[in-house]
């Protein structure tokens, strides 16, 4: 992880240094490759985050260096909060960003909407069906619209646009290809509690490290997708609690396996999991990874599709299905097995203890401990390259304790890796079915 890591920060540090509307002039006029024809639809599927979290988000796309009049940002409400307050969002937001943009709209997701399971998946499908006529008299040709799928709480880099418009372009059969940036949920680093911010730079170098280093990256949290191949593709899941894993899945499937996530390295910033206080904070934090690992639930019509889908190469399916449920196992069980699993074997075989194996053991588990804390420690100085500066009102005590809660990493990954993944592969396989949830976000 932390070689990637770094041969992935390296990516995105280069990525910032270039002038994309440079670039971009120099790709010429003809019709594959001239900027000046492409549009962004950015959709936000929104449900009861403060009106000032989707400013800062909207905010972030009205400071791109693209030109304002090709973007187009579609928020994407729910009924069930209340049309008083969806009135008093959409009003505010229409103020600060209507006027600075190629369009800004708004729809509402019914309440019981058949077929429809509440989530972000279904409440895109249904927003970006709606607007569809209306986009059609401003942008005739949708196959030149790139449409980019952010959360609520998402800011994107300046250049995000004008650098995804390069690779776009650049890129050979990008309809069959999807983008994605560099996700680091930093934006409230230094206000959320210990426990957070180290499942945040987790999950951040965890996703840097898969995009770069693995032909097998899949959709995660945002994505940017040629909007003519997802009408193709008749966009997200819209009945199940997860759509990341299973759009990636479709996707795959409907391009008859010539697809895959490519990354531009230009960074999406996100919030650590931030509740009103210490408790609800750790049951938001859990309920959330908890989430992510019910997307074993896509496993039926992914394994269904293996075996019906000859017409893509054997090789193949193979290889990414059983890299799937490789990481889904390991999710559920490699910090359990680390911290207990040389306690076991001798509890189950108590003659273990006197072979040959255990007694070199200790040996080899302490080199790997040690590399495992080297890498570690490059870890934590690249981390602190890339988050904010420590609040200044912060004394000597917690400024040391934001390097010490490391010893913590140990209980964090167990409770926070393990269980959550154990949690909900097991509700799935007994029948006791979640519903999606939106993680609550609070600002100190």
């Amino acid at each position: 992880m932390a070689f990637y890591s770094y041969v992935g920060y390296f990516r995105m540090q280069k990525a910032l240094k270039i002038n994309w509307i440079a670039e971009l002039g120099r790709l010429g006029k003809d019709e594959k490759s001239d900027w000046n024809k492409i549009y962004h639809l950015l959709v936000i599927p929104t449900l009861k985050e403060p009106v000032a979290i989707l400013e800062q988000c909207l905010k972030s796309i009205e400071m791109q260096e693209y030109p304002k009049e090709r973007i187009f940002i579609l928020v994407a409400l729910e009924e069930k909060e209340g049309a008083e307050e969806l009135e008093r969002k959409k009003r505010e937001l229409k103020e600060k960003f209507e006027a600075v943009l190629g369009g800004l709209f708004f729809t509402t997701h019914p309440k019981n909407y058949p077929g429809h399971m509440p989530g972000a998946g279904s409440n895109r499908t249904y927003a970006v069906k709606e607007i569809l006529p209306i986009l059609k008299d401003k942008v005739p040709d949708f196959d030149n619209v790139i449409l980019t799928t952010l959360d609520a709480d998402f800011v994107i880099h300046e250049k995000f646009l004008t650098g995804l418009t390069h690779k776009y372009l650049t890129t050979e059969k990008r309809e069959k290809r999807t983008f994605t940036g560099v996700f680091w949920y930093f934006n409230n680093f230094w206000q959320a509690p210990f426990f957070t911010r180290m499942v945040a730079s987790g999950v951040s170098f965890w996703q840097l490290s898969e995009m770069t280093g693995s032909d097998k990256y899949m959709n995660f949290s945002s994505h940017s997708i040629n909007l003519q191949s997802l009408i193709e593709m008749d966009f997200w899941v819209v009945n199940k609690v997860n759509d990341d894993g299973e759009f990636y899945w479709r996707a795959y499937y409907h391009f008859s396996g010539d697809y895959i996530v490519i990354p531009h390295y230009l960074p999406i910033f996100a919030d650590c999991v931030q509740n009103r206080d210490m408790l609800l904070t750790i049951k938001e934090q859990y309920l959330q990874l908890k989430r992510w690992a019910y997307g074993v639930e896509h496993m039926p019509m992914i394994i269904k599709n293996y075996f019906k889908r000859s017409d893509i190469p054997l090789f193949s399916r193979t290889d990414r299905v059983l890299f799937l449920i490789r990481s889904y196992l390991t999710w559920s069980t490699l910090a359990v097995l680390v911290t207990f699993g040389g306690i076991t074997v001798q509890i189950i075989n108590p003659n273990f203890a006197m072979t040959t194996l255990a007694f070199n053991l200790p040996y080899f588990t302490s080199r790997l401990l040690a590399l495992a804390i080297l890498g570690l420690l490059s870890l934590i100085f690249l981390q602190e390259r890339l988050v904010p500066p420590r609040p200044k009102k912060w004394g000597i005590s917690l400024r040391i304790f934001s390097f010490v809660q490391w010893i913590f990493l140990p209980l964090t990954l167990l409770f926070y890796g393990s269980l959550p993944a154990i949690d909900a592969q097991t509700r799935l396989m007994l029948g006791k079915y979640m519903e999606f949830r939106v993680t609550t976000k609070v600002r100190s």
